[in-house]
C-alpha cells in the first residue's frame, strides 16, 4: 500500500529512524567541516537524481523540462543553497546566521518530510530512495548542530531563525503567485495548502487564515524547542537583572 502511513511508508519511517541513529554515531567524531561537506555532496547528488528521474518520467507531458512543483524552492530542498554557503563562505557571521536557521529547519523539516511523505516519493523507487536518504541526512546534520561544540547557540540565534522563517514564508507566497497559471498551483513552503489532506491539526477545516495561524504557531513552537536552553537562560538573566535593579533602587532610598 503506497499511501501516507500505509505499510510501505511505515517501514520507510522505521528504516529512517535506524539510519539517522546509525549515521550520527558513525559520523559523530568527524570534524564539523567534513559533516557540512558531506551534506553538500549528498544534496547535489540527490538533486541531480531527482531532476533526471522526474524529467524522464514526465518526458511525454513536459518534454525535457522540470515541472514547476519540483523546483528546489521547498524548505528542505533550499538547504542545498544554505549548505553551499556554509561550506564555502568565509564570513563567520553569515555562516552562523544560516546555521541558526538550518538547525530547526533541517531537524523538523526533515522529520516532517519523512512523516508526511509526498505521494510521488512513495511510488517511484529511485525517488523514494533519494527523498528519504536526503531527509535522513538533513536530520542527522541537525543533530550534529545540536551536539557540535563549535557553536553555542544563544537568544540572538533564536531571533535570527524566526526572522529567516518569516522572510521565507513571504517569499514563498510571492513565488507561488508568480508561478500560478490560472489552472494549477505550486505550494512552496506549504503556504497555499497543507502538506497532506485530513491531517489532525494542520488542515483547512476552518479556512486558509486559520490554517496559516496554526501553521505559523507550529513553526514557532518547533523553532522555540530547538532554542529552549538559550531561551530559559535569557529569561533567568532578565529576572536576575530586574532583581538586582530593584535591590539597587532600595539601597539608594
Amino acid at each position: 500500500m503506497n499511501s501516507l502511513f500505509g505499510t510501505k511508508h511505515l517501514i520507510l519511517i522505521a528504516i529512517s529512524i535506524v539510519l539517522i541513529i546509525s549515521l550520527y554515531f558513525l559520523t559523530r567524531k568527524w570534524k564539523f567541516k567534513s559533516v557540512c561537506l558531506s551534506l553538500f555532496i549528498i544534496a547535489i547528488i540527490c538533486e541531480i537524481v531527482k531532476t533526471i528521474t522526474y524529467i524522464v518520467i514526465n518526458e511525454d507531458k513536459y518534454g525535457g523540462i522540470l515541472p514547476k512543483s519540483d523546483l528546489p524552492f521547498q524548505l528542505c530542498s533550499i538547504q542545498l543553497v544554505f549548505i553551499a554557503i556554509v561550506c564555502f563562505a568565509k564570513n563567520e557571521k553569515v555562516k552562523r546566521a544560516i546555521l541558526s536557521f538550518m538547525l530547526p529547519s533541517c531537524l523538523f523539516g526533515g522529520i516532517s518530510a519523512i512523516a508526511i511523505a509526498t505521494s510521488s516519493s512513495l511510488n517511484v523507487w529511485v525517488i523514494t530512495f533519494q527523498y528519504f536518504f536526503y531527509h535522513i541526512s538533513l536530520v542527522t546534520f541537525a543533530i550534529h548542530l545540536f551536539t557540535n561544540k563549535e557553536y553555542i547557540w544563544n537568544i540572538k540565534d533564536y531571533v535570527t531563525s524566526l526572522i529567516f522563517v518569516v522572510c521565507f514564508m513571504f517569499i514563498a507566497i510571492y513565488l507561488n503567485s508568480m508561478m500560478y497559471d490560472g489552472t494549477s498551483t505550486v505550494n512552496y513552503m506549504y503556504v497555499v495548502d497543507p502538506p497532506a489532506k485530513n491531517l489532525p491539526f494542520l488542515n483547512e477545516n476552518q479556512g486558509w487564515l486559520a490554517y496559516m495561524a496554526k501553521y505559523a504557531s507550529l513553526v514557532i513552537l518547533c523553532i522555540s524547542l530547538c532554542y529552549i536552553k538559550p531561551i530559559i537562560i535569557a529569561i533567568k538573566e532578565k529576572v536576575k537583572s530586574k532583581k538586582e535593579n530593584t535591590k539597587d533602587k532600595k539601597c539608594e532610598k
